[in-house]
């Protein structure tokens, strides 16, 4: 007979494992999408982050994407080119531009691309209850947090380890 501590560990194993493959899939859905579009996988990824906060800064893209300014600067042209973003001068600050995603553009081609996932989703989340939900909304709230603080730590040294400074 197992004691608490070890079906504890053995629920944060499972958790361990399926987060790390929510994190591989989400990898490999940005890819499959990059494709159909003629896009690459980053280029997918920055379009999430304008398509979830609204018109960034290039400076502020490079922050949330970590991309150098310069390859944020391709990036932004191609999907400038393909019709996916413009940019337009930025009222606080006139030596920026802000990067503005055309949210018709994005939602006639990825739409198409998201909406079956989005009704599998739905439909999993009405098997919870609203506790359940919260729960869930809860956590993975706090496994986004500990995922951005890790990525700020790791920018933040480098590669053998030593602080930067």
């Amino acid at each position: 007979m197992s004691s608490g501590g070890d079906e504890r560990a053995r629920l944060a194993n499972v958790l361990d494992r399926e987060l790390g493959t929510i994190g591989t899939q989400a990898v490999l859905l940005s890819q499959v999408v990059a494709d159909r579009l003629g896009l690459h996988a980053r280029d997918v990824e920055v379009l999430d982050i304008l398509s979830r906060g609204g018109a960034r800064t290039a400076g502020e893209l490079a922050d949330l994407s970590g991309l150098t300014t310069g390859a944020l600067t391709r990036l932004i042209d191609r999907l400038e080119r393909a019709g996916y973003v413009r940019r337009e001068p930025n009222p606080r600050d006139r030596r920026s531009v802000l990067v503005v995603p055309i949210g018709e553009r994005l939602a006639r081609d990825m739409d198409p691309l998201y909406a079956p996932l989005e009704r599998d989703l739905t439909e999993l989340y009405a098997r919870y209850s609203e506790e359940e939900l919260s729960l869930l909304a809860d956590f993975f709230g706090r496994v986004n947090a500990a995922v951005r603080e890790h990525i700020a730590r790791l920018r933040a040294t480098a590669p053998d380890g030593s602080t930067d400074g």
